[in-house]
């Protein structure tokens, strides 16, 4: 499968990407801010350094792995089947 670089909903797609990615990033920040708080400053200039590193780090390893277990066959319908385990169970 191909991507036309000039197809606007591929542009679309790609800022949707982004936007999310940027919304979803603020918690990490917080949580490195928070562990990194009571350190000196030298410390906490490398704490937020790696901090920012590893959750960059995982992030794109954590996508990847997604990435490719989406391609594995019927995944979608027993995460519908669990989905729908779960929703049964919350309103029982």
């Amino acid at each position: 499968m191909s991507v036309a670089l000039d197809n606007p909903a591929f542009w679309a797609a790609v800022a949707q990407i982004i936007i999310i990615d940027i919304l979803l990033s603020g918690d990490n920040a917080v949580v490195i801010a928070l562990a990194c708080r009571n350190l000196s400053p030298e410390l906490r200039r490398r704490g937020i350094f790696w901090g920012v590193g590893g959750a960059v780090s995982l992030r794109v390893v954590l996508t990847t792995c997604a990435a490719l277990v989406m391609n594995l066959p019927w995944l979608k319908l027993v995460g519908g089947l669990l989905l729908f385990w779960i929703a049964v169970k919350l309103m029982l």
